[in-house]
Parts: C-alpha cells; structure tokens; sequence
C-alpha cells in the first residue's frame, strides 16, 4: 500500500490528546480538518487577503490627521513667519521705530526690529484631510488585485480540506484493506494447518514420506509470515490515522465500517470538465492570475493624471493653545510627464507576470487532465480486475477443494495441495488488493474533480 503522499500530511500534524474509541470516517476528516496546522496557515492566509481586501475600500475613504509640531527660531524669516501666523504681527516688527522720514538716507536703513528679531516660539496645531478624487484606476486596481487574492485563499482552503480528506481516506481504507489481507491469511493459515495435521496422520499410515510433511511444515511458516506482515501494514495505516487525527501513537484507535465512494459520472469526458470547472487548485490558481491582470492596471494608473483634495485646519499660538486659527482649501492635479521609461518598464514587469500565472494555470489543467485520466484507466482496470478476481477465487477455492480430496486418498502429492493453496492464496490476495487499489482511484477522482468532501462522498 502506498503511503508516501500520506506521509506529508502526517509532517504537517501535531500531536494531541490520547483518545479511545472506534470513529467512523466522518469523525476522522472532522478532526483532522479541527486540529491539523495547515488550516491554521491558510486560515492566516485568508485573513491576510481580507485585511488587504478591506484596506484597499477603504483608501477611497478621506485621511485626517492631526499633528502638533513645536518650533523655536531666531531666524527673521521664520520670526515674521511665525508672529504673522499667530497674528501678532506689528507695525514695530517693520522696524518702524527707526523711521526718520529726515534722513534723507532712510531708505537704504536697514530695520533692526526685521532683521534681529530675536527668538520666537510657535506651536502649530493642525487637521488635515485628504481625499482622493481620481488616481487613474490605481486604487479600482488595489480593491480588484485584493479580492482576486482573497478569493484564491478561500479556495487554497478548500484544496487543503478536500487533499487532507484523501490523506484521511487512504490511511482509513488502508486499515479495511490490511485486515482483508489479515482475513486472507488467517485463512490461509487454517488451511496450512489443516495440511499439516493431515500430511502427519498420513506420514503415520505410512501413506506418504516424511518430506511431504517437511513441505507442508514449511509452507505453514511462508504463512504466519504473510500474516504478520499483514498485521504490520494495519498497524502503519492506524498510525498515519492517528497522526492525521492529531493523536498520540499510544492512543487506542479503531474504525468503523467501510467508506464507498461513488462517482458523480461514469463519463470520462464529464469527469474531465469537472475537474477543470470546479478543481479548487486550479479555481485558486486563476484567481492568482487576475490578481496579477490587476496588478498591470495598477502599474499603468502611474502613466495617468490623479486629482485630490485637501481641507486643512491651524491653529498657531507661542504657547499651547488654539489661538489664530486659519484653514486652507487646495485641489491639487498632477500628470507625469516623462520618467524616461521607468513607469513603462513597471508595467512590462507586471504584464511578465501576469503572463507567467496565466501559463503557470494551463500548465496545471493539464496536469489535472492527466492526472485524471490516470486515475480512471487505473480505476477501469481495476474493475475489471477485481471481477476477474473474484472468479479466480471461486475457481481456486473449488480446484482446491478437489485437490484436497485426493490428497487424503493418497491419489495427489502435497507439492499439488501447496501449488493449489498457493493459487488461491494469490487470488485472494489480488481481490482484496484490486479492490483497494479501485477504492484508493476514485478517490483520486474525486480529489481531481473538486469532490473530496464529506457532503460529496
């Protein structure tokens, strides 16, 4: 039985509470989904697109901010700036108290009160808002690129359920198939038995030689052997059950009935749409890809005029307070000209992109319409092979039954009992791994066509 895919699944589990009890597979895929940690990734995940998603509506929204900045300057400029602002500003900060209107150089006097005014405080208390008005799509790009990712988490989260209840199918059909092989060679332990006891009555009569009991002796060893590997490989698929599950290798774990999947279609053609339709990987990924259609808008929204506005409130005083207060009102357009081509390479880059996840989609829908088909040729295989299977039982088990008649009558040799056993030892074998091979491919099915859940199954 095949265990590698299982086995990622069992490296991204985390051990949990000890547990006793017999669950069915609804249980199972219930709490592996409730427990294991990459539903905690994609769950983050998600919540990381909706952030985005609610941060890109909300950049239409108006900005305020308020500010508080404390100065202290002797320079003239920022003095007059500040005594104006505060509207205190005089006639004396001209230097109108050096005014000589007879000194017939007064014009060429230079104010001592303008130019050495000393030092002066300003607090400047502000409110400001602004709005935008049209950035050329950039912020329509924003909200698009944002929902198409969030979008793709929530299916990412649908492609890890549905993969983590295959991981939970396979190892809980692998349970069923290995006590098929158990049953398989506790049977055919009966039966070696069997020979034995009777190869000894024989040997006893002197019907056969002791060489014939040695064989049978032998044959019963192969026996014990197939069935201690069979117990083995029910005791591996309990574990990657447990480790799915989260719990601890110690816990006492038991299944309940056998799980049958049906097919939602017997056409391969209507198989194959479905998966390319409703393939939570490939749904995911074309969100990814216009998300990145997205991102080439808003790489080209730079080549494109924006207009916003600004609504500003002041209020200036040399001492906390909320003295002099003024407001602006500006509209404010702007357009680049020219960066010589660096706007134009931004948008080359994310038009790359954009290009490269498009490929990347139809590089996975074949990968999922081959996958498909593999499965379903595995699985008409399959089909025929456990039909097959089962007649080859019923005609080994009365071939033998016939050689073991004549084997007490002494007419038939042991090398022909263990040759037939050995048949329908094989036959048996083939059914139970036919069946699980079968069961094991229309899951895959599932899986490919987006149907891997527990309201599907």
């Amino acid at each position: 039985m095949k265990f590698k895919a299982l086995l990622l699944a069992m490296s991204l589990a985390s051990p949990g509470l000890v547990m006793s009890q017999t669950v069915d597979f609804k249980t199972s895929v219930e709490t592996t989904l409730s427990q294991n940690p990459q539903r905690d990734v994609v769950a983050s995940q998600i919540d990381q697109a909706q952030a985005a998603f609610d941060q890109a509506k909300l950049s239409r929204m108006p900005q305020f901010t308020l500010s508080v900045t404390g100065s202290h300057s002797n320079n003239a400029l920022n003095v007059f700036g500040m005594k104006l602002q505060q509207r205190q500003a005089t006639f004396g900060d001209f230097g109108f108290s050096q005014f000589d209107d007879t000194n017939p150089s007064i014009l060429n006097t230079r104010p001592r009160d303008l130019n050495k005014p000393g030092t002066h405080n300003d607090i400047n208390t502000r409110v400001e808002m602004l709005l935008p008005i049209y950035n050329g799509g950039k912020i329509a790009g924003y909200q698009q690129q944002a929902s198409a990712m969030l979008l793709a988490a929530q299916q990412g989260d649908q492609a890890v359920q549905q993969m983590l209840t295959y991981f939970v199918y396979e190892a809980y059909e692998g349970v069923h198939a290995a006590r098929s092989f158990i049953q398989v060679a506790e049977q055919a332990l009966i039966a070696a038995d069997a020979y034995v006891n009777t190869t000894r009555n024989l040997v006893r009569q002197g019907v056969v030689v002791r060489s014939e009991l040695l064989s049978a002796q032998a044959h019963r060893a192969e026996v014990e052997l197939m069935l201690e590997q069979a117990k083995n490989q029910e005791l591996l698929a309990l574990d990657g059950l447990r480790t799915l599950m989260g719990l601890s290798a110690s816990a006492d774990l038991d299944v309940a009935q056998r799980v049958s999947i049906d097919l939602p279609d017997d056409s391969l053609d209507s198989l194959i749409q479905m998966a390319i339709d409703n393939n939570p990987q490939l749904i995911a990924m074309r969100h990814q890809t216009q998300a990145s259609q997205a991102a080439v808008q808003v790489a080209q929204a730079q080549k494109k005029p924006s207009f916003n506005l600004m609504a500003r409130s002041d209020w200036n005083d040399d001492s906390i307070g909320l003295s002099a207060h003024s407001y602006t009102i500006a509209a404010v357009a702007s357009w680049k000209i020219t960066d010589f081509g660096m706007t134009d390479r931004a948008v080359d880059q994310a038009s790359a992109a954009s290009r490269e996840q498009a490929a990347k989609v139809r590089a996975e829908e074949q990968k999922v319409r081959m996958g498909l088909l593999q499965a379903w040729r595995q699985y008409q295989n399959e089909l025929k092979k456990v039909a097959s299977s089962q007649a080859a039982v019923e005609y080994a088990a009365e071939a033998q039954a016939l050689i073991s008649r004549r084997y007490e009558t002494g007419v038939a040799t042991m090398t022909e009992v263990l040759a037939g056993q050995a048949q329908l030892d094989k036959a048996r074998a083939e059914l139970a791994g036919a069946q699980y091979t079968m069961n094991i491919q229309k899951a895959q099915l599932m899986l490919s066509t987006g149907r891997m859940s527990l309201e599907q199954i």
